[in-house]
């Protein structure tokens, strides 16, 4: 078994996930699918909402390019839950559970099968709809109450006869028809109860790039859907039978107990660039990044205990939407930014270890002029170094 320091775990960790080196350039669509998924969500108080943010800190061209494969070439296809962008192929398997309704949504689905009913009917009529333009009362769901309408849509989803088709300027749902969108759906069938957790075990694995066992199998039970109530034992036992036949492994030597990590072998060349230098460079991550899919994993590799706040109270967090901070295969610090009329405000700023300058300017400007700012501004306490080399107009 090949060892490794922390150190190759981390450069090759972040290689795999588009982390390391150069930005992407025409590679960008390959690369991107090779993440499995992006997790999509709907705060945007940077100015980029989480899967923007996930692109822009990997590839050269704007946010607009992952719409596109998402949208448009559909290379990627939305799924409502959880809320994803992921690879078209993976799509079949990963919305096989969607079958699997408690008694209670069954009745509910049942009441809302007349609404379900006229939706169809003006979909098939009208082509693709949001619920924005529907009148409806509203029933308890989500974080509070939604419109009958949207229930009804998202049971149409769960159904499998419509899709997620695009979004609107307002970030709302676009459904259509599945035999428009994505016609491979149509009739298709689950397979074997085998391949089906051979797929949970790869998928999580491809995501995450490298883990521990304990690790990947949190990573399966999500792949399955938790709301399902299959213990994690389950996939524990599973994990551990199938991954010495389609992964390798390390051990990391100079952690603890010199844990064993798990890898794909379409990977094995990540060794090679990993060790490789690369050109330090800041990029900034978002909370809901593919890095941070694990937290568990980025806490024993770079030291971070890291807790996405937005849903804390005000007065008990310390940033709303913390982004990390990457620079020279580290975690160097974060950062709480806010857009607000033009003016891309640094509002929280905690650095783990020394980062040049320059170094931080340039990531910070790139990611605010990609945020539609003209210029930064830090209204947090900072050295006069920093606050100099931040403050201005976006470079060009």
């Amino acid at each position: 078994m090949r060892s490794v320091s922390q150190a190759e775990l981390r450069a090759f960790l972040l290689d795999r996930l588009g982390l390391r080196g150069p930005f992407w350039g025409a590679e960008a669509a390959d690369r991107a699918v090779d993440l499995g998924m992006i997790q999509i969500d709907s705060i945007r108080v940077t100015g980029l909402r989480n899967h923007e943010l996930a692109w822009a800190a990997r590839a050269e061209s704007a946010p607009a390019a992952l719409y596109d494969l998402l949208y448009g070439r559909g290379a990627f296809r939305e799924l409502h839950y959880p809320l994803f962008a992921v690879r078209r192929d993976w799509v079949p398997l990963l919305i096989a559970a969607f079958a699997d309704l408690s008694e209670k949504q069954k009745a509910a689905r049942a009441a809302l099968r007349p609404t379900m009913d006229r939706l169809m009917s003006h979909i098939r009529a009208n082509g693709a709809v949001t619920v924005a333009q529907f009148s409806a009362e509203r029933i308890p769901g989500g974080f509070s109450t939604i419109k009958v309408t949207t229930k009804a849509l998202e049971f149409l989803y769960t159904d499998r006869v419509l899709q997620i088709c695009g979004r609107t300027a307002h970030f709302h749902r676009r459904f259509d028809l599945t035999e428009r969108v994505a016609p491979e759906l149509a009739g298709w069938q689950p397979p074997p109860a085998a391949a089906y957790e051979r797929f949970l075990v790869e998928s999580a694995l491809a995501v995450l790039k490298i883990g521990t066992a304990e690790q990947i199998a949190r990573r399966v039970a999500i792949h399955y859907g938790q709301w399902r109530g299959a213990s994690i034992r389950r996939w524990r036992a599973l994990v551990e039978a199938m991954l010495p036949a389609v992964a390798r492994a390390v051990t990391v030597a100079d952690l603890p107990d010199a844990p064993v990590y798990w890898y794909r072998p379409a990977d094995e060349a990540g060794w090679d660039r990993a060790a490789r230098e690369s050109e330090p460079q800041v990029r900034l991550v978002p909370p809901l990044d593919n890095l941070l899919f694990s937290r568990a994993r980025l806490t024993e590799l770079f030291g971070l205990d890291y807790k996405f706040e937005a849903y804390t109270p005000a007065v008990e967090r310390r940033f709303y939407f913390a982004l990390p901070i990457l620079h020279d295969d580290e975690v160097a610090g974060l950062l709480d930014a806010r857009l607000a009329d033009g003016v891309w405000q640094i509002r929280g700023l905690e650095l783990r270890r020394p980062v040049p300058a320059e170094a931080l300017r340039v990531g910070l400007h790139r990611i605010a002029r990609l945020a539609g700012a003209a210029k930064v501004a830090v209204t947090t306490r900072t050295t006069r170094e920093l606050r100099r080399a931040l403050v201005g107009r976006c470079d060009g």
